[in-house]
């Protein structure tokens, strides 16, 4: 049995993984899908200086928590910066990283460094909040299947601007690079292709789903739980 830890987009929750978790828990798999701070049915939480780091903490914290080891680290988007200084924090406890669609910083680096795109995305606020990001179109992110749409749109909430203004803080990055990693690109959302090019570069193994949308485990769950499931092994 192997250890997930789900670590969810901008915009998102936990609720995003809904439709990969029961095929990973089918398996006999153990799966965490926490909501960050500030975001889907945590965003009360949501203040103005509420950044990355709060985020990588409050993973450090559950896996320190759940005294849980060899993990398989999962994120999507901005869940990679997530991941990446929570690996730099407690490299000890991760047996694997999978960036999905995800941001790849090191020290130093903000989601904005990283894909300058994203400021024009992250320009809209709500009435009032100019320190949160209003959701896009979730049509912006390859979904074609109004149900999809609609599903997404209904559940997505804006973001405090600051977790993707702040700079990955100091981690061991080369302790995380050191960890096998795995990255799964979405061919069908080309804004993270030189994304996937630097992961190569990196030595991680990189696997390219043609067709499908930055939004994949809501699309394409089946396809995504399959490449999930392979980083734990095959059954015992």
């Amino acid at each position: 049995m192997a250890t997930y830890v789900l670590i969810h987009g901008a915009w998102l929750g936990g609720w995003s993984w809904d439709r990969v978790r029961p095929a990973l828990e089918g398996a006999g798999h153990r799966v965490f899908a926490p909501t960050l701070a500030g975001m889907a049915e945590r965003r009360h939480l949501a203040v103005p200086d509420l950044g990355l780091s709060v985020h990588i903490r409050e993973i450090v914290e559950l896996l320190e928590h759940q005294d849980v080891t060899d993990v398989i680290l999962v994120g999507h988007s901005y869940g990679g910066m997530v991941i990446a200084g929570t690996a730099g924090l407690v490299p000890g406890r991760i047996g694997r990283l999978c960036y999905v669609d995800g941001l790849l910083p090191r020290s130093g680096q903000s989601a904005f460094d990283l894909v300058p795109l994203m400021r024009e995305h992250f320009g809209r606020s709500p009435p009032s909040l100019p320190w949160m990001a209003s959701p896009v179109d979730p049509a912006l992110f390859g979904m074609d299947g109004e149900t999809d749409r609609r599903w997404v749109a209904d559940r997505v909430t804006p973001v405090p601007r600051r977790t993707v203004e702040e700079p990955l803080p100091a981690v061991d990055d080369d302790a995380r690079e050191s960890i096998p990693s795995t990255y799964v690109h979405f061919a069908g959302f080309p804004f993270l292709e030189e994304t996937a090019e630097v992961a190569g570069r990196r030595g991680m193994r990189v696997i390219t789903l043609d067709g499908v949308g930055h939004l994949a485990m809501v699309t394409h769950p089946e396809v995504l739980a399959r490449e999930l499931l392979a980083l734990a092994g095959p059954p015992a």
